[in-house]
């Protein structure tokens, strides 16, 4: 496997840009490899491939034996032993030192998917380990043609919850929208925040995407939470959770501070049940080393602040001496375990919401972000997986003009490998868990990312490719092994053969009704749309559909500086775009000619005609049929607007007689009735 750095790129203007020498020498450098190894090692094979490998040695070696060990992933072993000269020669490589031949050895027939080991000898040769990874041909396919709706959690309004949507608010909705004929309910990423930094909200730039959102938690629903010390201390803080309902805005610092207290004084009460406590330190067992140092990471931070390039240099790597000694401390001990209790109670409750939506018949989507903060957990935990000194953004487009640089660290496509991509199946899986769905954020992330240097610009980046045959593969894997469908979001400049490889690999596209539009700027009907696929009618990153119907998105990027062309033409182009768009749902009978000015007649319209594509899934979203105007982000701001904290207007308890949310259930149940199992 080897990585490529692109000397020239198109960017979503058409343009081509080529990158600086010193960018393409820089990048190179960090992904070099070793030319010629005796063997790769890592080996993605398909399902049904026989176990075959390319292995280079010197060409005087050919009368010489192969032998092999195999320990495959359920603890069985194989072995054997292959005469080189039976190997056919696939290159030579002529050097100084002499001829090396590259030859292909075939050692057994097909393993089972998974894991395994394998030990290469060729006595006075060579040694080598190699990991081995078979993934299926096909990722999980979806059943039938059915509907979501999805939301964004922090945003529920319940009377009670502590000022943001937990656990226990989504197990309502699902009930709710499971009962009304929904196959899936989307939410944003559950990515652990920075507990220390409630502020920075962004599910996007998390600490980590292993491990969960502690703020998520419902107290209420945590069996310690029962202990006369919890109830005491929550009607205590009876008005202090009011006034955090009440907000507009999820008010994530109160939050967090209320939440803190709650959770800690529920972790004082877990010595008192024996059962609960042996659960709870089963599982970190279970967990075993990647939740420990999340855990240790999560102590350092209370104590050394949230800049790990801050901390004394002995601290700054999980491999160190010195952090056992410091994580020994017994306040950094007791710290770290409090974090480990966190996660069980977080993991807790998702299962068992995962458990009862299905019980309703809906399933959870989830969503895993393209990467994390530089100075995240992930990135200190595993540092080879990770690029220091660049960042990954986007060259500019329509929207960036100057190109977009999101100041998260790029995963090293070197370091991924390693193990046999054993960490990224583990972050994959455990996206995929107590999920029916899952969307990849920026999946071209499999194929390419864009690669900008810290100390440089957007304009001055460019592509550098991973091995996406591999990641395909290893993605479709981890969706088989938790019964997960996988969604690629391949929205923008589309590598070439990209979204055909995805397709052939049953990894659906994501497809949004605003952006599928010929090249004359008209709307794709719907039948033209493809049957492996998600369409939705939106995205966090896009105005409602009420918002974008009265141009206010245009309005708020003019006053936040961030409109690329003139106020007037902006609303004109607008104005066309949005009776284009309600001739196109009066056109292809969505909308009653009558309701052009009805704003909740245009979202189920408009959801009415994407539920007529062939598409897999389709997906509503909450805060359009909840008429909310505000969005929920704004792309390219991050101080200017109070992006990720907007609460919904309507409270959960309103939403069972709710006109607007019953029409639209009706509608799409009824164009797309749930399959049988």
């Amino acid at each position: 496997m080897s990585a490529r750095v692109a000397r020239s790129y198109v960017d979503a203007l058409g343009v081509e840009r080529s990158a600086s020498p010193e960018t393409v020498a820089r990048f190179e450098a960090l992904v070099s490899e070793a030319p010629h190894p005796f063997v790769a090692p890592v080996r993605v094979l398909r399902e049904h491939e026989p176990l075959t490998l390319d292995v280079t040695l010197p060409a005087a070696s050919w009368d010489a034996s192969l032998r092999w060990v195999l320990t495959r992933e359920d603890g069985t072993v194989g072995d054997g032993a292959l005469p080189l000269r039976d190997a056919p020669v696939v290159a030579a490589d002529h050097r100084a030192d002499g001829t090396w031949d590259t030859r292909r050895v075939a050692l057994c027939g097909p393993l089972p998917l998974g894991p395994h080991e394998l030990a290469l000898d060729a006595p006075g040769v060579a040694r080598a380990h190699v990991h081995l990874i078979v993934v299926p041909v096909r990722a999980v396919a979806p059943h039938g043609r059915q509907w979501g709706i999805a939301l964004q959690l922090y945003t529920l309004r319940s009377e009670r919850n502590d000022g943001i949507g937990d656990f226990a608010d989504l197990r309502t909705v699902c009930r709710l929208l499971g009962e009304r004929g929904a196959g899936y309910v989307g939410i944003n990423p559950l990515h652990a925040p920075f507990r220390t930094d409630p502020e920075a909200a962004s599910p996007y730039a998390a600490s980590s995407r292993l491990w969960l959102n502690w703020l998520a938690i419902a107290v209420d629903d945590v069996p310690e939470a029962s202990a006369p010390a919890v109830r005491k201390l929550r009607s205590r803080r009876r008005e202090r959770a009011t006034e955090l309902r009440a907000t507009h805005m999820v008010d994530y610092t109160g939050v967090a501070e209320h939440k803190d207290a709650l959770l800690r004084c529920c972790f004082r009460a877990l010595p008192r049940s024996p059962e609960r406590l042996a659960a709870f330190e089963a599982w970190c067992v279970a967990q075993g080393e990647r939740l420990r140092r999340f855990a240790v990471f999560e102590a350092f931070v209370a104590r050394l602040g949230r800049d790990v390039r801050g901390w004394p240099a002995h601290l700054r790597s999980p491999e160190l001496p010195d952090v056992a000694r410091f994580a020994s401390i017994a306040a950094v001990a007791h710290e770290a375990r409090f974090a480990m209790y966190l996660q069980w109670l977080a993991a807790e409750q998702l299962a068992a919401v995962a458990a009862d939506a299905a019980a309703h018949g809906v399933h959870l989507y989830r969503d895993l972000a393209v990467g994390v903060d530089a100075n995240a957990a992930d990135v200190w935990v595993d540092q080879a997986a990770y690029v220091e000194g660049v960042s990954v953004g986007a060259p500019p487009d329509v929207l960036n003009t100057l190109g977009q640089d999101w100041g998260l660290p790029p995963l090293d496509p070197r370091g991924i490998a390693r193990e046999g991509y054993a960490d990224l199946l583990a972050l994959l899986r455990a996206n995929c868990r107590d999920a029916g769905a899952l969307r990849i954020d920026h999946a071209f992330s499999l194929a390419r990312l864009y690669w900008i240097p810290r100390d440089a610009g957007p304009r001055d980046g460019t592509y550098v490719s991973y091995p996406l045959d591999d990641l395909r593969g290893i993605v479709a894997l981890a969706g088989v092994r938790e019964h997960c469908v996988i969604i690629g979001e391949d929205l923008g400049t589309v590598p070439d053969g990209f979204r055909e490889r995805m397709e052939a690999t049953g990894i659906l596209s994501y497809r949004i009704l605003f952006f599928e539009r010929w090249l004359d700027g008209t709307f794709v009907p719907p039948e033209h749309y493809p049957a492996l696929a998600l369409a939705a009618s939106g995205t966090h990153d896009l105005p409602t559909i009420p918002a974008w119907l009265r141009g206010e998105d245009i309005e708020l990027r003019h006053a936040l500086q961030l409109l690329e062309t003139p106020l007037d033409a902006a609303r004109a182009e607008r104005e066309r775009d949005r009776a284009m768009f309600l001739d196109t749902l009066v056109a292809h009978g969505d909308l009653d000619p009558h309701e052009r000015h009805d704003e909740i007649a245009v979202v189920v319209a408009a959801n009415r005609y994407l539920a007529a594509a062939p598409c897999a899934i389709v997906m509503a979203q909450l805060d359009d049929i909840l008429g909310e105007h505000e969005p929920v982000n704004v792309p390219g701001t991050s101080t200017q607007y109070p992006n990720w904290r907007r609460k919904l207007a309507t409270d959960l308890a309103a939403l069972p007689a709710d006109p607007r949310l019953t029409r639209l259930c009706t509608t799409l149940t009824a164009i797309r009735p749930r399959a049988t199992p």
